[in-house]
């Protein structure tokens, strides 16, 4: 005879699931609720649901879509951790990592962001149980882009760019030579070819496609604006 989980015990991280595809989030639901050191209280696909049910349950930890219509995720973090005096603890749950995500976790006091990509449901399982009992999870694609502030805390890749940075990172987009780059910020050449030295470094490519992939990525250009000043560019 299969027994049921006990709540007389505080043994198992009672977790809320918020999710708005309902397929993903019963799915989820499912397979964490077959994992016996975990227990399901509740699932919604709506964040400002999410905020009454955590209200009445109490849940340990809340896993939580960053991508949902209505209330902003992380502004519902916040609310979360106030109505619950910081005891419901938010792991984000994301098909789309970002720099930006993490920033925005990280401000808001999030516990995490797991990889929909590349965490399986076991190690979704593990980061649970790790962040109730009072830790904090990054998927391992997540958690390298981290890096510290010179004060110490810690920041994503994106946050450490300069405001010159983002300025050659934009011109770059737009399919300007170096030279235009410098005429438009009002720069040397010099220290144009230097700052794009220091962004590959800094995010980590090895080419401008790879730079130009980031910005998009990360908000700071838009793929439709991509190469649209260049109307004089001659095919290669």
């Amino acid at each position: 005879m299969m027994l049921a989980k006990s709540n007389s015990e505080k043994r198992f991280p009672r977790v809320l699931v918020v999710d708005d595809d309902d397929a993903i989030m019963r799915a989820v639901a499912r397979v964490l609720d077959s994992d016996e050191s975990i227990q399901i209280i509740g699932q919604t696909t709506h964040a400002q649901a999410a905020l009454a049910m955590v209200e009445s349950l109490l849940p340990d930890v809340v896993l939580m879509d960053i991508h949902m219509h209505g209330l902003d995720p992380f502004l519902a973090c916040t609310q979360i951790s106030q109505t619950t005096g910081g005891h419901s603890k938010v792991l984000f749950y994301t098909g789309f990592p970002k720099d930006n995500y993490l920033d925005r976790c990280l401000a808001v006091g999030a516990a995490g962001i797991v990889s929909k990509h590349s965490e399986s449901l076991r190690n979704l399982a593990f980061a649970i149980r790790h962040v109730a009992a009072g830790n904090s999870y990054f998927s391992p694609e997540l958690d390298k882009r981290l890096t510290e502030r010179e004060d110490g805390a810690p920041a994503s890749r994106l946050a450490t760019l300069s405001e010159r940075e983002i300025g050659v990172l934009r011109e770059l987009s737009l399919g300007r030579t170096q030279s235009e780059i410098a005429d438009a910020l009002d720069i040397s050449e010099r220290t144009v070819n230097k700052t794009v030295g220091d962004l590959k470094t800094k995010i980590e490519v090895q080419t401008i496609n790879e730079m130009l992939i980031f910005a998009v990525n990360e908000g700071l250009v838009h793929p439709e604006l991509l190469f649209v000043d260049r109307q004089d560019q001659k095919p290669e």
